[in-house]
């Protein structure tokens, strides 16, 4: 009886093991190139949030660009076709940013990003870098699957 069960739990642990490295939907980089306005000389200002999303201990956002290069860690978890985003650190581990700023508490709503009929709407919720906390707006567009897959 017993190499009977054993041969059964080989096959359901593997089945089991697989479906948890499966790709969640909502993991994978977004970017949202967001545009400032012109500066000195008539120049686009511009700075790149990049959202980077594996599980929902695998959250990373990273803006760059014009006065702007800042790393979060973040947690994402789904809530329906919803992806809410919150603040866990900066990138070195600590609340404060590199200036000894504390913008964020741990657990701080930064944004949502919601499945709609003609792509994904960001809300607005805290993050420093956007404009309007409640606003949404067509931001974040998904450019890739997490480790190369899509």
């Amino acid at each position: 009886m017993k190499p009977v069960i054993a041969a059964l739990a080989l096959p359901l642990g593997l089945a089991v093991a697989s479906a948890a490295l499966a790709a969640q939907p909502w993991d994978g980089t977004y970017v949202y190139e967001q545009a400032l306005g012109p500066g000195a000389g008539g120049t686009q200002n511009f700075v790149t949030h990049t959202l980077t999303i594996a599980g929902p201990d695998g959250c990373r956002l990273v803006a760059q660009g014009f006065q702007t290069d800042e790393t979060i860690r973040c947690k994402a978890m789904p809530d329906g076709d919803r992806l809410l985003v919150t603040f866990v650190s900066f990138g070195t581990g600590k609340v404060e940013n590199k200036y000894g700023v504390k913008l964020y508490s741990p657990g701080q709503p930064l944004f949502a990003i919601a499945q709609a009929p003609n792509g994904l709407v960001t809300t607005w919720q805290g993050y420093a870098k956007a404009a309007g906390d409640g606003a949404s707006s067509a931001a974040f567009k998904k450019v890739g699957r997490q480790g190369g897959r899509g």
